[in-house]
Order: C-alpha cells, then sequence, then structure tokens
C-alpha cells in the first residue's frame, strides 16, 4: 500500500496490442476455428415452453447418411452444473424442456446441412407440463413448479438501523413501483464451441470471458478430474456477459465424446438472443423518506428478479444502495424466481441498472419536494472515501461473532500493511465529480429546476439531468485472483492469468502491468490469458475483476519475479550488495540511485549467466502472486457521475441525446484510450437500455419474439454525441495495481438514471423503460 508512483508504462494510451488483427480480419473467434476431421454439431430444441420427454425416437436420424451420432438425455450424467454465480444451474440435458428453445438433443454429422436435416427426424413423444412466465404468478406457492429446489430462492436481505423511526423522522416520502424489461446482450458475434477428447482428456475452444469458469463447468457436468480438461477461451467480442458457461458448450463436449471425434456447435443468432441468456426482468417496489433539508431517513425496497428456466441466483448486488450510503434506516430484500423463459442471468451492470433506477427516481423525487437540485441532493446523501459501509454492517458483525473477535486477527501479521480497513470504502467516491462535472457541464446555466425545461421550441423541449453509478471492483467468493509471470532467456516476459478478450483490451492492460513492474518496455511482454492448461484459476473478466484483482495478482507474480532477478544479479553480478541497491529500466538491471554510472547487466545476461549456486545457467524465471488478496468486496468500488442534454419532441415521443459528459473514478488510470472506450461503451449500453432495448417474451409461450438484430432496437453510433466528453478522476487505490480499480460497469449505471432525469426534467413526466417514443406518449397521456 503506497501513495502514487513515477511511472513509465502504467498510464499511457498505447495502443492495443491485437489491434492489426482486428482491422485486418485475422483474428480468430470460436466461430473462425476449425480442426482437422472436425464433426458438425446441431441442437433439438424444444417447441413447448414446459414438457417432459416421455420417448425419444433417434433412429431414423442416425441411418441419415452423413450422420455420426445423436446425443439425448439418455447420454447425459446426471449432474448439476453452476455457472458463475448461479447464471446456470441444472444438468445438460435430463428429458424435460422448460422453455421454448431449451436443449432437448443433439446431432454430429460430417456437413451443418445433414445435422440439420437429421434434427427433424428425431422424433418425441412429449408430456405437456403446465407453465408460468409472470414472475408473480410464478412465485406464488400453487404455482407450476419449474425446478426441483421450487421457484423461489431464500430471499436476500440487507438492512441497518429502524425504518420505522427513520420514516418517523421524515419530512417527505415517496414511493415507487418500476417494472424493468429484459435486455438483450444482442452480441454482434456469434459464439461456436469445439470439442475434442484425446482418451480420456477433452479439450474445449470457445469464446468466453471467463475460461476458469468454463473448466469448472465441464469438471462439475461430467465428474471428471480438472487435470483432463483444458479449456482455450478465444475472444468473444462484445459480450456483455453473455459469454461466460453457458450449456451448449456442455453439450458439445458430451456430443464429441459419444462421437468420437472433435465436434462443432457454432450458434446461429437466433439461438444467440433466444436461448442463451438475457438480463433479469425485475420489478422494483420501495419507499424512501427525507428531512426538510434533504437527508435521507430510511429506504424500504422489495425486488424482484426473473432468473428465468435455469437462473438460480438470489441477489442482483447491492453497489447501488452502497452508493446511497447516507441512507439513515434500511430495509432491502431481493427474490430469485423462476419461470419459463429462457434463462437469465447477469449483464453488464447488473442491479445497478434497474435497483439504481429505483433509488434514484426516488432520490429525485424527494429532492424535487425538498428544494434541492439534484448535485446537492447526492452531495448529501452518497459516500465518501473511508466511510463505513452501511451495508455490510450486519455482515461485518455476524463475522467478527463467528470468528470471536477482528477478521483482521485471522490474517498473519506481515500483511496487515497490506489491507486497508475492512467495511470502510478504502478510496474514490461521486462527490468530487460532481462538483467537477458540474461546472464542465455548466449545469447551474442549464438546469431550470425539477421538470422544467431549459428551452422549448415548438414541441421540442430540452433538459439536463445527471446520474451516477457504483459498481464493486471483482469479487474474492469461489477464489482468489492469481497469475504467473515468466521471464525468458532473451529477457521478454509472458503473463498467465485467467481474463477475458471481450474488446476491453485485458492482454495490453495485463502485459501494461507486468511491463511496469519488471522494468521492460511493452514490447518485450505479451499476455496469455485464455489457456486454463497456463493460466492459473481466475474469475475472469466478470464484476469488473480484470484490471482490480487479475491485475493486482499480475503485478505481484511481476514484482516476484522482478524480486528474483535483482537478487540473483545483486549476488553473481554486483559482488553480493544489497537487491533493494538495484533498479531495472528498460531490461537493464544497474545502480538504483546513480544508474548511470557503474556497471549495468540485461536481464537476458542475468538469466544466461554462470550461476555460483548451481554451476549452470538460469534460463527462465517464473514469478507467482504469493499472498491473497484482500477481500474486495469489503472495501473497493468504482465511481461514475454523468450528465447528460436531451430533446424530447412532445408530438412525436422521440428522444435525441445533444450532449454528453461522463467522468469516471476508476483509480489510477492504467491506459486512457481503453478506459475512455469502456466509459462511452458503457454509456452507450446504458443508453440503449433506457430509451430502446426490450427483449419481448411472448405471453402465450414465453419465447422471445425480436431475437434478431432486425427487430432489436438498439442505440447506433450515430444516436451518441460523436463531441461527448470523458475525464478521469484518479483517486489512488491501496491494492489495486498501480492505484487502478474497475471501471467496466458503473458507466452504464450511471447513464441509465441521467437520461431519465433528463427526460423528467424535459416533460414533466416520469417514463418507465424504454423509453420508446410510444411510452414517452403514453406517459404525456397523448396516447
Amino acid at each position: 500500500m503506497g501513495m502514487k508512483e513515477k511511472l513509465s508504462i502504467v498510464g499511457k494510451g498505447v495502443p492495443v496490442k491485437d489491434a492489426a488483427s482486428k482491422v485486418t480480419g485475422s483474428l480468430r473467434y470460436a466461430v473462425d476455428m476449425g480442426i482437422h476431421r472436425m464433426a458438425f454439431g446441431k441442437i433439438l430444441r424444444s417447441p413447448h415452453p414446459h414438457a417432459r420427454v416421455k420417448s425419444i425416437d433417434t433412429s431414423r436420424a442416425e441411418a441419415l447418411p452423413g450422420v455420426i451420432t445423436v446425443l439425448t438425455h439418455h447420454d447425459t450424467p446426471r449432474n448439476n452444473w453452476e455457472a458463475a454465480w448461479f447464471n446456470y444451474r441444472g444438468n445438460v440435458l435430463d428429458g424435460i424442456a422448460r422453455f421454448v428453445g431449451d436443449e432437448v438433443a443433439a446431432v454430429a454429422a460430417e456437413s451443418e446441412d445433414i445435422a440439420e436435416r437429421a434434427l427433424e427426424l428425431i422424433d418425441i413423444n412429449w408430456e405437456i407440463l403446465p407453465h408460468v412466465f409472470d414472475i408473480e404468478e410464478a412465485a406464488k406457492p400453487d404455482a407450476p413448479q419449474i425446478r426441483e429446489e421450487g421457484n423461489v430462492r431464500p430471499p436476500f436481505l440487507v438492512e441497518w438501523g429502524d425504518i420505522s423511526q427513520g420514516e418517523a423522522e421524515s419530512d417527505f416520502v415517496v414511493d415507487c413501483d418500476i417494472k424493468f424489461p429484459s435486455q438483450q446482450y444482442a452480441p454482434l458475434g456469434r459464439n461456436a464451441s469445439i470439442a475434442e477428447w484425446d482418451n480420456d482428456k477433452v479439450t474445449l475452444w470457445t469464446s468466453s470471458q471467463t475460461p476458469s469458469e468454463v473448466k469448472d463447468g465441464v469438471h462439475e457436468a461430467l465428474d471428471i478430474p480438472q487435470s483432463k480438461i483444458r479449456v482455450q477461451a478465444l475472444p468473444c467480442g462484445s459480450s456483455f456477459g453473455i459469454w461466460w458457461s453457458n450449456n451448449f458448450m456442455m453439450v458439445t463436449v458430451l456430443l464429441a465424446r459419444k462421437a468420437g471425434r472433435a465436434v462443432k456447435i457454432e450458434l446461429n443468432n437466433e439461438e444467440c438472443m433466444a436461448t442463451v441468456k438475457r438480463r433479469h426482468e425485475e420489478r422494483a417496489r420501495g419507499r424512501m423518506g427525507c428531512t426538510k433539508d434533504g437527508k435521507l431517513t430510511f429506504l424500504d425496497m422489495n425486488h424482484m428478479i426473473d432468473n428465468g428456466a435455469y437462473g438460480f441466483k438470489d441477489d442482483v448486488g447491492y453497489a447501488s444502495l452502497e452508493l446511497w450510503n447516507g441512507i439513515g434506516n434500511a430495509r432491502c430484500q431481493i427474490t430469485g424466481v423462476n419461470t419459463n423463459r429462457v434463462t437469465a442471468g447477469c449483464f453488464r451492470g447488473v442491479g445497478d441498472c434497474t435497483m439504481s433506477v429505483a433509488l434514484e427516481r426516488m432520490a429525485d423525487q424527494l429532492a424535487e419536494k425538498a428544494g434541492l437540485d439534484p448535485i446537492q441532493f447526492r452531495t448529501k446523501n452518497q459516500i465518501s472515501a473511508g466511510d463505513e459501509f452501511n451495508s455490510m454492517k450486519q455482515y461485518a458483525e455476524e463475522l467478527r461473532q463467528e470468528m470471536n473477535g477482528d477478521p483482521l486477527d485471522f490474517v498473519a501479521p506481515e500483511l496487515h500493511h497490506k489491507w486497508p480497513k475492512l467495511f470502510h470504502l478504502s478510496s474514490g467516491s461521486s462527490l468530487p465529480m460532481l462538483d467537477d462535472g458540474a461546472a464542465r457541464f455548466r449545469w447551474n446555466e442549464k438546469f431550470k429546476g425539477w421538470g422544467i425545461p431549459s428551452s422549448i421550441q415548438g414541441a421540442k423541449h430540452r433538459a439536463v439531468g445527471v446520474g451516477t453509478g457504483s459498481h464493486t471492483c471483482g469479487v474474492e467468493t469461489e477464489g482468489n485472483s492469481s497469475a504467473v509471470v515468466r521471464l525468458n532467456p532473451d529477457g521478454s516476459a509472458r503473463v498467465f492469468v485467467s481474463a477475458g478478450r471481450q474488446g476491453q483490451g485485458s492482454e495490453t492492460t495485463q502485459a501494461q502491468v507486468a511491463a511496469e513492474a519488471l522494468g521492460l518496455s511493452l514490447d518485450m511482454v505479451e499476455a496469455e490469458l485464455g489457456d486454463t492448461d497456463s493460466a492459473p484459476w481466475g474469475h475472469g473478466s466478470i464484476a469488473s475483476n480484470t484490471m482490480y484483482r487479475a491485475g493486482w495478482a499480475t503485478r505481484e507474480a511481476a514484482l516476484d519475479a522482478r524480486q528474483q532477478v535483482l537478487e540473483l544479479a545483486a549476488r553473481d553480478c554486483f559482488d553480493g550488495i544489497d537487491p533493494e541497491s538495484l533498479d531495472i529500466v528498460e531490461g537493464v538491471v544497474g545502480l538504483k540511485d546513480n544508474p548511470a554510472s557503474g556497471k549495468t547487466v540485461t536481464i537476458s545476461e542475468v538469466l544466461n549467466l554462470f550461476r555460483s549456486d548451481a554451476m549452470g545457467q538460469m534460463s527462465s524465471i517464473t514469478g507467482r502472486n504469493k499472498d491473497p488478496m484482500p477481500p474486495t468486496l469489503a472495501y473497493s468500488r468504482q465511481f461514475a457521475t454523468h450528465f447528460v442534454e436531451v430533446e424530447v419532441d412532445t408530438e412525436t415521443g422521440q428522444i435525441k441525446i445533444l450532449d454528453y459528459l461522463a467522468l469516471q473514478d476508476s483509480g489510477t488510470v492504467v491506459n486512457p484510450q481503453i478506459l475512455k472506450n469502456q466509459v462511452i461503451g458503457g454509456a452507450i449500453c446504458g443508453l440503449g437500455y433506457a430509451l430502446y432495448e426490450e427483449l419481448k417474451l411472448s405471453p402465450e409461450t414465453g419465447e422471445a419474439l425480436n431475437a434478431n438484430l432486425l427487430d432489436y432496437k438498439l442505440l447506433r453510433t450515430a444516436d451518441f454525441p460523436a463531441h461527448a466528453e470523458v475525464v478521469f478522476h484518479e483517486s489512488y487505490d491501496p491494492v489495486g495495481p498501480y492505484g487502478a480499480r474497475g471501471a467496466g460497469e458503473s458507466p452504464m449505471a450511471a447513464a441509465i438514471p441521467a437520461v431519465v432525469q433528463a427526460v423528467y426534467n424535459a416533460t414533466g413526466v416520469w417514463v418507465d423503460m424504454p423509453m420508446s417514443p410510444e411510452n414517452v406518449m403514453r406517459a404525456l397521456g397523448k396516447v
């Protein structure tokens, strides 16, 4: 833990390492992959929302020339496998279809066309089961039960203080009841998986953000040792959370085993959008109060999430609640419910894009009643660095009782100086960004008051809005973060760490962190992110984990390798001096205090010298992170504050984004170009959800009705201001690599409440999402 230091590579906006392969089209995704003697697989999907296979006859399909084999639930182990954080829980195939599009069987054939024709020859006798699509109906005791565990997960409750007392102290109270539609990831790139068995060992190639989690899923589904499983995670383009570990990947592994040769299953666009995963449909009901001077007194929130058929989540995170840490008393309960619709799970900004909208709308309504503008109200009630997390008080006390003392007492004393104060925010806040953004955006000039447009020209009303967002910086549940850094005989280095390549530049930023720690130029460092045979276990790129937790592991492993070089050089090249007196700059070891004078040696020379303790060369050095990372959830968050100006046509309901300012506090900026892209991408993703996006699900069958990029409306580049400004606030983090924190999700969380508030100020009415022209006109009472 230390203050910001002088850096040579971290902080530079260097081009991403795979830029050339992207623009030339040579970067290979899973759909581009192929291997020798590869068969082609296709999946038979259920036409029913809920049904049991009474019998299945595959003989006609197997008799078709070119068919290699057919996989059914009779060939599938009866093991539940779980995706990260219960985004999926169930058998690979079990003879029960739980939504339209559910996997029922699969065919391997010599071509895709043959496999497709074979699917039509599989005869199934179905037992139709009762179904339920609405989360309220599914939560009732007499509802059709979709899972053997029941439809309703035990509620996840966070509370502090006494909400009855808080309500009694309130001068103003507001409530909300908001339904949030499902958002589809709408991946611009499709996915595929290829599985190949070598005796009892399997290799799986697929596009994924989470290589280790995919490996865990294969282990659970097939009950084989992890030593016999290799996953090679390929780039996956714009994933946003859809390509973690998915059931079609497990189907591919089983189909290849039965076929006795490599099999590739490639999903089409409709399968990607209708059968894999979606954002939860959610409903937020809540009440909130404040005093006359705008101090929040209580929050009472009940939040329901639709898990679909195989999701198993009981919460969507509480980062938005933690942001509003000034609430005096709170009770917030989240309940996950299963329905007969396509599985729902984590999507970029999970929870923040729904609960935060509900919280910020109620906060805005209270601010209006109290006569405060949005900046003033947020400044009074949002968290600052050093504050204790109210949402974690109950957990912290339970942990103290369970451990019979301070949790830090159970940490090795030599590590105490590396740990921040637990259950307190270690760094960052929205508050400085609110002040800075208000000045840059000319807020005091543009904001005319609640529900009052800044200008009116005929039917076109203009107004501004501000929104804030917060998110975790990775999590420690399921396992810690690890990395390996290997120095080669020529002095170059390679980083091995589990992460995804979904366009956020991880291969570049991880290399920057390692190069900074090693004292190498960036061109001497490469990163391997997706091969589970070389990269140690890690969560991958989920929950804004990559820069903070994977980056921390990369730095620690690189520092370990660096220390080994310095110790070897000190002993065998510098007459046994203290290694701390040496430094490495551009791959050259020399005296730290006076590098221009005295002896120098390159890392390559150190690795190839005749060692005094081994009578031979070192050749290579491997660095590892030796200590565990402190538990991130107990102290670290990322923050975003967004300002937006909109124009609403009150005759057509059209909303146009005129101006945009995004401020981001993710600690030290490792690569400003990459982070700017993350922030702008998050804003566009959030604005799309707020303005246009809704996965339409049939009330009769539960199936997706607009599962294609023609009918599913996305925010386009032309819909977002080309001159949008991004400003970084770099509050140094005491744990993250060189003070950096996560960044991927808070921008999306801030964008949505900003534009929702702006539309209210332009029209005087609150519009639920998506704020489509039809919904705007309905809110205005014109349809």
